[in-house]
């Protein structure tokens, strides 16, 4: 893996090579090395780039410095060679060198050495403990994006049924209200309440009434259609929001949600029934409003009986 970019960069002054020929870029504390661009034998190293890798004047780059009898694929001497101002070409680019496993920032330039040769002038910086940070950087960030995520999903979850709660419910009726009213489509909502759920917990407890707020809403959440929205209202009252849909279809399916309810297994308490209110928005109505009649038919469905769907 590395990463390249190719600023403009300035040659290499005699200076600079004066100070790799006669020794005095020894105390530099970074590898720098010469490389024939014909040959790609070594001609100059100084005394961290021989301590590093051990290699020796005469022989090639690759073999010294990457133990490889190739050419290296990464090598820049034919695209700097190739730039318009070659007496100035140069680049900085990422290395991961495989060979002591260890990342480098390396900065190139082609330049005229002493003897007439073409050399490539390298200089090699270990970035590893940048690397480093910037991975430990990197996987913080995933972490805080994942903490994020889970925070909003929590935020919109009900903890106990794992369905929407109310603040996502209001947002996603408001989401459908807006596309009922721009394309003209009808939207209607569900109401549904666990028939005599008080003496559920007074009689086996609060634990048993929890399992059986947990498998209804297990049945509606696999009972409704994929576009449909389903919800914990609060307490024992769950809602569903049924998109292009009209008061007629919301009836069918609220008709095959309490059948699915009315056939369903309780641990302990063996069978449990719902009532339930269906509404369809008329214009002008708020979510409120639509919420209010469907309540109302909910209240008609329990005292009709229970175990039935009114609207």
């Amino acid at each position: 893996m590395k990463k390249d970019r190719l600023p403009a960069a300035p040659r290499r002054s005699v200076s600079a090579q004066t100070a790799i020929r006669d020794g005095t870029s020894d105390v530099i504390p970074f590898p720098i090395y010469v490389v024939d661009t014909v040959t790609l034998e070594l001609v100059s190293l100084n005394e961290a780039m021989r301590r590093k890798t051990g290699a020796l004047p005469g022989q090639t780059c690759h073999q010294a410095i990457y133990d490889q009898d190739s050419p290296c694929i990464f090598c820049k001497i034919a695209e700097l060679s190739m730039a318009s101002d070659p007496g100035s070409a140069g680049t900085v680019f990422e290395h991961f060198n495989d060979r002591d496993e260890c990342w480098y920032q390396l900065n190139e330039t082609l330049v005229d050495w002493f003897d007439g040769r073409r050399v490539k002038h390298s200089i090699a910086v270990n970035i590893g403990a940048l690397k480093d940070a910037q991975n430990e950087l990197s996987e913080a960030y995933a972490l805080l994006a994942l903490k994020s995520v889970e925070l909003e999903k929590a935020s919109i979850t009900d903890a106990l049924t794992g369905l929407f709660n109310r603040r996502r419910l209001d947002d996603a009726f408001a989401h459908e209200l807006d596309r009922a009213q721009r394309y003209g489509l009808p939207v209607s909502i569900i109401i549904t309440d666990v028939d005599h759920f008080k003496s559920v917990n007074d009689t086996y407890g609060h634990h048993v009434g929890d399992l059986v707020l947990q498998l209804i809403a297990e049945r509606l959440r696999h009972g409704v259609r994929a576009v449909d929205t389903v919800g914990r209202w609060g307490g024992e009252e769950f809602l569903v929001i049924c998109p292009d849909t009209d008061q007629e279809g919301a009836r069918a399916l609220a008709e095959k949600l309490r059948a699915s309810i009315g056939q369903t297994d309780f641990p302990t308490l063996g069978s449990a029934t719902s009532s339930f209110g269906i509404a369809q928005y008329r214009d002008g109505e708020s979510f409120k409003d639509v919420v209010a009649r469907a309540d109302t038919a909910l209240y008609r469905a329990k005292i009709g009986g229970r175990n039935r769907v009114e609207g």
